[in-house]
């Protein structure tokens, strides 16, 4: 019997299930971000913890009239031999909340998410390639 060639089609469904992974990972990154912002600590109304989401890298977080996206998965793409989300907000005073400002040193909620989930990466990027989901 003669062997069929899959190659193309294993490598299309890998990346498919890599890029689930990565919309996972901004998923959590999202998560613990919202989770660094606290009453006291960034948070005045709320409205900056409900602006942060995981959107795909094209994606324009510019401006306050962003539309909520928290929760979604996020659509993954490849650019190049990469797969990239994004995660962020699109406030105008998001990044001065994050990196300080004057004599405010900042809270630092998405490097610190980045850190935090950096652990679980590699697993959750393995589960989604064995064919594993949420």
């Amino acid at each position: 019997m003669p062997l069929k060639w899959n190659g193309q089609t294993v490598t299309a469904q890998l990346q498919r299930r890599l890029a689930a992974g990565v919309g996972e990972i901004g998923l959590q990154i999202e998560t613990e971000a919202k989770r660094e912002l606290q009453p006291g600590h960034g948070v005045l109304t709320g409205t900056l913890r409900r602006s942060i989401h995981a959107a795909g890298p094209e994606h324009n977080f510019a401006g306050d009239g962003t539309g909520e996206q928290g929760g979604q998965a996020p659509q993954a793409e490849r650019q190049g031999d990469r797969i990239m989300v994004a995660v962020g907000s699109g406030l105008v005073y998001a990044m001065a909340v994050h990196q300080g400002h004057h004599s405010f040193e900042g809270y630092h909620y998405l490097t610190n998410a980045v850190e935090k989930v950096k652990p679980r990466a590699l697993a959750i990027l393995r589960k989604h390639a064995a064919g594993g989901a949420g």
